[in-house]
């Protein structure tokens, strides 16, 4: 199981506050999906971030 680092968590939500232009959570699943984006540009696989729920 790959664990996420909380600095790339971070990271992640940083840059996609920044791309929506509030936090994340307000968006509901787009905010989720925009995370999940960042995430995977930062080299997390899509499949290893939902077996690390």
């Amino acid at each position: 199981m790959i664990e996420i680092k909380e600095e790339d968590f971070h990271k992640a939500l940083e840059a996609a506050a920044n791309v929506l232009g509030a936090d994340p959570a307000y968006f509901g699943e787009e905010g989720d999906a925009e995370l999940e984006r960042q995430l995977i540009k930062l080299g997390y696989r899509k499949e290893d971030l939902y077996k690390s729920l």
